[in-house]
């Protein structure tokens, strides 16, 4: 769980994701107050040889199904922005995960989220073998994870 003010750098010894601080403020503008529904979204981003750049995200739309304790978002309508990310930048802006929110200070994946992108990484075909889960919680903070087909890492972050 970190704040973040600026861009964010999350790693261990092996991994390295960078979050654009212009994708920071939409999730601060979603992050979930008192009795209000939960929000998510994909994850777009650049994948280069020692590290993944996140450089832009979507936000909920009104296929997509929320609740206060659910997000569900919409695979044709999600599918449609990957597509235009594709396409508007030649093949590198691509999907490398997913978002949402949770109401409280301390967020970490539930055993639905868990499953959920595990089951995405298994059905999407790309040339990447992983993905990553971000999870909005209240007050800028978040849990950065990375899952590959073995387990679901936990990523620590940095602002700079």
């Amino acid at each position: 769980m970190w704040r973040i003010l600026k861009n964010v750098e999350f790693a261990n010894s092996k991994e390295c994701l960078i979050i654009k601080s212009k994708v920071l403020n939409v999730f601060r503008k979603y992050e979930q107050k008192k009795s209000v529904d939960e929000s998510g979204g994909i994850l777009l981003g650049y994948v280069y040889r020692n590290y993944t750049e996140i450089a832009k995200v979507t936000t909920p739309n009104r296929f997509d199904t929320h609740r206060l304790r659910f997000f569900i978002r919409s695979k044709v309508s999600a599918q449609a922005q990957i597509n235009k990310a594709w396409i508007k930048t030649r093949g590198t802006l691509i999907y490398v995960g997913e978002w949402h929110t949770h109401s409280e200070t301390n967020p970490k994946p539930s055993d639905v989220d868990k499953k959920m992108i595990m089951k995405s990484l298994k059905e999407t075909k790309m040339e990447i073998d992983f993905l990553y889960l971000i999870i909005v919680g209240c007050n800028s903070t978040y849990w950065v994870g990375k899952q590959t087909m073995e387990e679901l890492i936990e990523l620590n972050g940095r602002s700079f």
